[in-house]
């Protein structure tokens, strides 16, 4: 499996988030997987819980969930049927390790993080909803495993209190993702500057917890120094789930992936300096230093002498210094290139 590390990665930490578009099946499960990992994910996310310790049976759905599910389904028993066991984490565990792929899942419970750590997890994430819940942040920062925690809803204030739980147990890594708490997100609404600002307040990597529509906001993220990109996944967008809509497909998903890597390209290294491909260019379109009149035996040079023509392949305009107030040893013509052998004495070596 891909090792896991948020800082200084040199490649974007790209998260195919499966999340409960498995819709209760280990083998649509199995079946995601494959297609994220085959569309270029670094990493496929799911969540872990119990329908009893996540919420009251009298919980009322948000707007997205009432029009992705079945009417009439209470929050409770939409989560009920979305459940994973024990033994279904561990095939799907079994399988990501057989394809070479990042397992996660966000706990939604201490018991969830408790079975968890019994599969030998090796990666946490924390979802937006649960940055308050604290007995939760103290058990997962207690695993000192790395954990990425999203902020959707969160204030700074907010941030700045959670984080100090994982303080106390030095985590071996940890990453912060901005993110939207909207299925889909509007692009006024998605802010990708904050990225800019957590950077500034946090020593922590940062990336994007997408919930945005196609791949723009992701790729302007990485831009703005993102290391993480998390993306829904689905098989189907048609398919009855409250998450499948807002989720990419495999084809919009190895897109996105594709043009993230693109974008890793074109970012390069921050040092300026000529690029091999620029070589041969340099040589032709820059210009040299050259004779500007026809130039007789013995004549002493001036600075209007001179003059800069192409192909670039000669002296550069700063050797000038080196031919004014000398005397030329042999004649020249306008458009020469010209060469320290011209002179009878060089009184500056360039």
């Amino acid at each position: 499996m891909n090792c896991i590390k948020y800082k200084n990665r040199l490649h974007t930490y790209i998260i195919a988030e499966i999340g409960v578009n498995h819709n209760g099946s280990v083998e649509h499960a199995i079946e995601l997987v494959d297609l994220a990992s085959s569309a270029g994910a670094d990493a496929v996310k799911f969540q872990s819980f119990r329908a009893e310790d996540l919420s009251r049976i009298d919980t009322p759905k948000v707007q997205y969930q009432i029009t992705n599910t079945c009417s009439g389904e209470t929050h409770y028993e939409m989560l009920k049927k979305l459940e994973l066991s024990k033994s279904q984490h561990q095939e799907i565990i079994s399988y990501c390790q057989q394809k070479s792929i990042n397992f996660i899942s966000t706990p939604y419970s201490i018991n969830a993080v408790e079975m968890l750590e019994d599969l030998g997890v090796s990666e946490y994430k924390i979802a937006s909803a649960d940055l308050v819940d604290i007995p939760l942040l103290e058990a997962i920062a207690a695993t000192r495993k790395p954990s990425i925690i999203s902020l959707g809803m969160a204030s700074l204030a907010e941030i700045e209190f959670a984080l100090r739980k994982f303080s106390t147990y030095k985590p071996s890594d940890l990453a912060l993702l901005h993110c939207v708490s909207n299925y889909p997100c509007s692009d006024t609404s998605l802010n990708l500057n904050v990225i800019n600002t957590l950077k500034q307040n946090f020593p922590y990597s940062v990336g994007l917890s997408d919930h945005s529509i196609g791949s723009v906001g992701a790729i302007l993220s990485v831009g703005l120094g993102a290391s993480i990109i998390e993306k829904h996944f689905t098989s189907n967008k048609a398919l009855e789930g409250p998450d499948h809509k807002a989720s990419s497909t495999p084809n919009e998903f190895s897109n996105l992936v594709k043009n993230i890597r693109r974008s890793e390209a074109q970012l390069g290294n921050r040092v300026k300096t000529m690029q091999n491909e620029e070589k041969e260019m340099a040589q032709i379109s820059r210009k040299s230093l050259a004779y500007s009149r026809d130039i007789l035996v013995g004549e002493t040079l001036h600075k209007t002498d001179f003059m800069m023509i192409r192909p670039g392949t000669g002296l550069p305009w700063q050797a000038i210094d080196g031919f004014i107030g000398n005397v030329i040893s042999t004649a020249r013509m306008r458009g020469d290139h010209c060469s320290l052998s011209d002179i009878l004495c060089i009184k500056k070596s360039f």
